[in-house]
């Protein structure tokens, strides 16, 4: 099938899609810094940089997929969020424009997470309408990178449309039953150092390895308000395009707490604190080490990682497009094995065996209404709501939650003390306590059903509203439910600037 790319950046798109067998015929791409990194690293795509809103769909080749993601600085949380009102989030509008002239079998759009905020949500609401009066059937989901073996915490939003003539469905793809990727096992190799620059022109490649070269620049008073270290046994923070904000290798101690807005380096390790290389954050992002950037201002080289998709992800996607277009492309082995990992399941009848009595019962605890006393490690059961029950959790009465006849395995049962309902269409936003959990029937409550058939009851009280709105995001198991931490959770909340 045949690829055009928008806003194609370096190309961690582009770079998934054809490690899938996906053929990127063509790509657009303004910004002049990061042209001869593209052409490097895509030598058979046509690269027209032109302006894109300038561009007419009779410029564009003809083709099967549009992907790319419009600039995301309009919607980020981390700026100053003007969304439509930004020249560059405008750009979002060029995109469709395209979509509609070129009429392709599907796209997908990236962006971050921002964009689901409430501020947003009319921009929002207009795009998709725009999007399906162009003729496409549109699905969106919020998707952590960490969760397909990538090593950092990178939540992004994808939209998908299907050309609405077409039967075609793509399903987003179930998170990898695999413990995380590390910063060990992503970097721990690299322990050359790196060329040091702040504002000096970068004449010739590294060479002991490629791009590894550093921004040595000052950390300024909002670097300095947090922790910017993740451990070796950890997933990366977020990579960053501003070289400014690169997180810190892991070879130093977490930063002390002086006050919630401040943070120092510890005392007598000062000299273990650097930022993470071009290579390391190229690696982090999932690129090939023979990816190469081409940069004079060592910036650049952090503008052009941060900003793409991780080709990894990217690749997952791919692999789903090619599951939805079974008549157009196949796939390979590994590609089937990924598309059919499941979860095990266990029934509820053997949870009654192991659990006689009741698995949870959090009925003593205390909990505030204000949510202060978060626990950071208890873990939270995400599980989807039915239509037919969706008033009892939009008003905040619900008292029970029934599960089906099986329950994922990977869910540890013991382990858990929240619940987040996820209503279809919506998404998460509100958190209830799980006060017990036993194993009952559904003829508790509905005498017309039979009293063997046992199901998992989950009996819950309201706490608090969690996020401002509601977020779509990917239930990874069986796209019914899913189990995280609540530290997890606020890491949606918890964006770096």
């Amino acid at each position: 099938m045949n690829i055009v790319s928008l806003f194609a950046g370096c190309g961690g798109f582009d770079l998934g899609f054809e490690k899938a067998g996906f053929n990127v015929i063509w790509a657009n791409e303004y910004d002049v810094a990061i042209l001869d990194t593209y052409r490097f690293n895509h030598p058979n795509t046509i690269l027209n940089t032109s302006d894109i809103r300038t561009l007419s769909g009779d410029e564009i080749p003809d083709c099967d997929g549009i992907i790319g993601g419009p600039p995301c600085q309009s919607w980020s949380e981390g700026g100053k969020g003007l969304g439509i009102k930004d020249p560059r989030g405008q750009l979002f509008l060029d995109y469709i424009r395209i979509v509609k002239a070129k009429k392709p079998k599907f796209f997908i759009i990236e962006n971050v997470q921002g964009i689901l905020e409430e501020k947003h949500k009319e921009s929002l609401n207009c795009f998709l309408q725009m999007l399906s009066d162009a003729g496409y059937n549109i699905s969106y989901e919020l998707l952590n990178a960490a969760d397909y073996k990538i090593p950092q915490d990178r939540f992004r939003v994808f939209f998908v449309g299907i050309r609405n003539d077409l039967k075609n469905k793509f399903v987003f793809p179930d998170a990898l039953e695999a413990n995380i990727v590390t910063l060990r096992q992503a970097i721990g190799d690299i322990v050359e150092e790196p060329r040091s620059y702040v504002d000096e022109i970068v004449e010739n490649d590294n060479p002991i390895r490629l791009n590894h070269d550093v921004y040595a620049g000052p950390f300024d008073t909002k670097y300095m308000s947090r922790n910017r270290v993740r451990n070796w046994n950890e997933t990366s923070f977020t990579i960053q395009a501003q070289a400014r904000n690169a997180p810190q290798h892991p070879q130093a101690p977490k930063m002390t707490f002086i006050s919630p807005d401040q943070r120092i380096f510890a005392k007598g390790s000062e000299h273990l604190y650097r930022r993470l290389s071009v290579r390391e954050c190229a690696r982090i992002q999932t690129f090939p080490d023979n990816f190469k950037f081409i940069y004079r201002d060592v910036k650049d080289g952090y503008k052009m990682v941060g900003n793409a998709v991780p080709p990894r992800l990217a690749w997952r996607l791919a692999i789903q497009i090619k599951n939805a277009f079974p008549e157009l492309m196949t796939l390979s082995y590994q590609e089937t094995i990924q598309v059919k990992q499941t979860i095990k399941q266990v029934s509820v009848s053997s949870i009654a065996y192991q659990y006689p009595q009741h698995i949870i019962n959090n009925s003593d605890c205390f909990f505030a209404k204000n949510g202060t006393e978060s626990k950071l490690d208890k873990h939270v059961l995400i599980g989807y709501v039915r239509n037919d029950n969706n008033g009892h959790y939009i008003d905040k009465s619900a008292k029970i939650y029934y599960t089906g006849k099986k329950f994922p395995s990977s869910v540890h049962l013991n382990e858990l003390y929240y619940f987040m309902p996820y209503i279809k269409g919506l998404g998460i936003k509100d958190l209830y306590i799980i006060r017990i959990a036993r194993v009952g029937t559904k003829q508790e409550v509905y005498p017309e059903c039979d009293d063997n058939d046992l199901r998992l009851v989950f009996e819950i009280e309201y706490i608090k509203q969690l996020f401002e709105n509601y977020r779509p995001i990917h239930l990874n198991i069986w796209r019914a439910f899913t189990d995280t931490t609540m530290r997890n959770l606020l890491k949606m909340i918890d964006v770096q600037e």
